[in-house]
């Protein structure tokens, strides 16, 4: 259940690399749970193998750009839904556009932390921004969930390693090349016209979502460890401290914001899981 949509995902990402490159797709089973000696199988694509190291590439990279490219719609999708901060999506590609013009400043250009500081802020206001959905909403979990199973179908295996191993190297070197000739002649970064700039937002927008992700998969694996049905205390603590505070709020009792809430909430199955952990009777044999 927790790796199984990962899994399609990464293959189906093969297979469409596959497509995208003319290559043809002799088998194909996003799904298949089948046992080979000391491994188990979840799935595969075979496809005849291009000549071309650049195709090859593509193809075995391709889980790495998909899972990227759904981690930022997720983000956007996710953060749209938070009423008083719709326009997140928006703020991204205002992002990008200032990063494009620091060609034309040239005090920005001249310091190297800005860049940095200021998808750093972005960064900073989506995971404020997702917080604010807070632990009562069933769209906070099921976000999270999509994180942690895209996140899974990101890593490319050994074989997709081995297989790109050329291609990724001709892209290495590309870009070493280029970043020497954009530290030399910054004005020649015109000719890539927002190429790096949407790359570096996007990658460290994932980044951040995809921690949500581990952050799930670390509690949802702590759980595990517990005896059944234990491991609905630390959920149903997190969850009720999330409708208490809530409530508070609400009734004017306390102060504090969504964000603050979900933290609060965070910490509070964090906790309980760990205690829980510590108790032999709790823990699975």
């Amino acid at each position: 259940m927790l790796v199984g949509p990962g899994v399609a995902l990464h293959e189906s990402s093969h297979a469409l690399g596959c497509l995208v490159t003319r290559t043809e797709i002799v088998e194909f089973k996003p799904i298949n749970i089948e046992v080979q000696e000391d491994q188990i199988v979840l799935g595969y694509v075979k496809y005849r193998k291009p000549k071309s190291e650049l195709k090859n590439a593509i193809i075995n990279l391709a889980p790495i750009g998909v899972s990227l490219l759904l981690l930022i719609a997720f983000t956007f999708g996710a953060t749209y839904l938070v009423p008083d901060r719709p326009g997140l999506g928006g703020s991204a590609i205002t992002l990008i556009w200032e990063l494009i013009d620091v060609k034309n400043n040239p005090a920005l250009m001249a310091d190297l932390m800005y860049p940095v500081l200021a998808i750093s802020d972005f960064v900073y206001l989506f995971l404020h921004t997702f917080s604010e959905l807070t632990v009562v909403s069933p769209i906070f979990w099921v976000v999270a969930f999509l994180a942690m199973t895209i996140m899974f179908s990101n890593a490319p295996s050994d074989m997709d390693i081995q297989n790109a191993a050329t291609g990724l190297k001709i892209i290495i070197i590309f870009n070493l090349f280029w970043l020497v000739v954009a530290y030399f002649a910054p004005q020649l970064g015109w000719i890539l016209f927002g190429l790096y700039e949407v790359l570096a937002v996007l990658f460290s927008l994932s980044l951040a979502f995809a921690a949500v992700g581990y952050g799930f998969f670390i509690l949802v694996a702590a759980m595990s460890k517990m005896r059944s049905p234990f491991q609905l205390i630390p959920i149903t603590a997190c969850i009720g401290t999330g409708i208490g505070l809530w409530y508070l709020v609400d009734q004017g009792f306390i102060i504090l914001g969504a964000a603050s809430q979900t933290v609060i909430a965070i910490v509070v199955i964090t906790v309980v899981t760990f205690i829980m952990l510590l108790i032999p009777s709790m823990k699975a044999t």
